[in-house]
């Protein structure tokens, strides 16, 4: 029954941190979207594999790019690119309000996602710590069970024997 009522806690406590979570990245994300602007790059290079800072593996095509925002403020940089763009190409990227370059803000899906991981890790270190609670318990209860079994035993089974009762005091050496 303890284990039911502590899983029904552990759900509802993983339901209310993945909502939220939820409401947190929405929020989160609304505010980045008024500051984050989708416009047109060209591409002024070819695309070149950029390395990966941890592996040096090739992990994403970048190309040097141009693009004017705010107004006509003319900008370069480093955007990342399908492979093999080639140059003179029209790529889609995100800036910020002075025409910086921004990652893209997670969609709906992947913000859900996220909501649904932290909720279903929070509802299993409640029920994982509620589940030790209640297994510490169970082994005290059955420990302090066992001995007064053992006290109850040693009273009852001498007359249920036939034995004499043994009695340690003065006499033992």
């Amino acid at each position: 029954m303890a284990l039911v009522l502590a899983a029904l806690v552990a759900a509802f406590c993983g339901v209310a941190v993945g909502l939220a979570v939820w409401n947190v990245d929405n929020r989160t994300a609304r505010e980045e979207a008024e500051h984050a602007h989708r416009i047109t790059a060209t591409t002024l290079g070819a695309a070149e594999h950029a390395p990966d800072s941890w592996s040096g593996a090739a992990a994403a095509s970048v190309a040097q790019a141009a693009w004017q925002y705010p107004s006509a403020t003319r900008r370069t940089g480093l955007v990342t690119v399908q492979p093999k763009t080639p140059a003179g190409s029209p790529v889609v990227i995100w800036v910020d309000d002075s025409g910086r370059t921004v990652q893209g803000h997670p969609s709906a899906g992947e913000r859900a996602f996220a909501a649904m991981t932290v909720g279903a890790t929070a509802a299993a270190l409640i029920a994982l710590t509620a589940a030790g609670v209640v297994h510490l318990r169970l082994r005290t209860v059955h420990a302090r069970s066992l001995s007064m079994w053992g006290r109850d035993w040693q009273r009852v089974e001498p007359g249920w024997s036939g034995r004499l009762p043994t009695q340690s005091g003065v006499d033992d050496d």
